[in-house]
């Protein structure tokens, strides 16, 4: 066999063992947000909010802490931070930001479609009062591929969070759990490339709804004071 053929079926195997290792492998991404400071959310008593990474997976480690920190520097004075596992008290409303899934990976959905849709029917049965109204306009910018869509093939970047609001001011306490989630996908042309890319497309969609469900919620806050 000619040595440029030996040289071509390497570089053929090389091509498939490197397709064939990142198809096996998540590509992760911190969540990070780019939005301005808020203003005019000033509160005469400020919504306890906490981030948690609920991911099995906690890839970067930092995730939660990332988040949190740019809630910090959008929202201010608006919200006051405290343990996510600590107990709402009576006559305050808090917010819990929970990271369920942040990352591509090649060949299969990260995102159920029936999951998705039984976790927005919990939230606007729960959400009664104006908070129905911050339910239907946040989960109806949602992001999420059609259920029939298989991922084999791509790569299938998914950001899923979950919002859980407690508002125990008045007699009879309110508490529902907001899904933001959002999909895009990717074809294996340029590898991990493509996998960060479907990776950082799906978070970025999201970031926008979970910034807006914040608004929304303070914004509530705010009028009902």
């Amino acid at each position: 066999m000619a040595k440029s053929e030996c040289l071509k079926i390497i570089v053929v195997a090389i091509g498939i063992l490197l397709t064939f290792a990142g198809c096996a492998t998540e590509r992760h991404i911190s969540p990070s947000l780019s939005e301005s400071p808020r203003t005019g959310l000033d509160l005469k008593r400020p919504v306890l909010c906490a981030v948690f990474d609920g991911r099995a997976s906690q890839e970067p480690k930092d995730a939660a802490s990332t988040l949190q920190d740019d809630l910090r520097r959008i929202y201010g004075s608006s919200i006051e931070w405290n343990d996510y596992f600590m107990k709402t008290p009576h006559g305050r409303v808090a917010v819990r930001v929970r990271l369920v899934t942040l990352c591509a990976t090649f060949g299969n959905r990260l995102v159920s479609t029936v999951a998705f849709a039984n976790a927005v029917s919990s939230a606007q049965g729960n959400a009664t009062g104006p908070w129905g109204t911050v339910v239907g306009d946040v989960s109806a910018q949602q992001s999420v591929l059609a259920g029939s869509l298989s991922g084999e093939g791509w790569w299938n970047g998914a950001a899923w969070i979950d919002v859980e609001v407690q508002d125990y001011r008045g007699d009879k306490p309110i508490s529902f759990t907001l899904p933001i989630v959002a999909e895009h996908r990717e074809s294996n042309m340029w590898g991990y490339r493509s996998g960060d890319k479907a990776a950082r497309t799906a978070w970025q969609r999201s970031s926008v709804q979970l910034t807006r469900a914040m608004d929304s919620i303070l914004r509530t806050v705010r009028d009902q004071e």
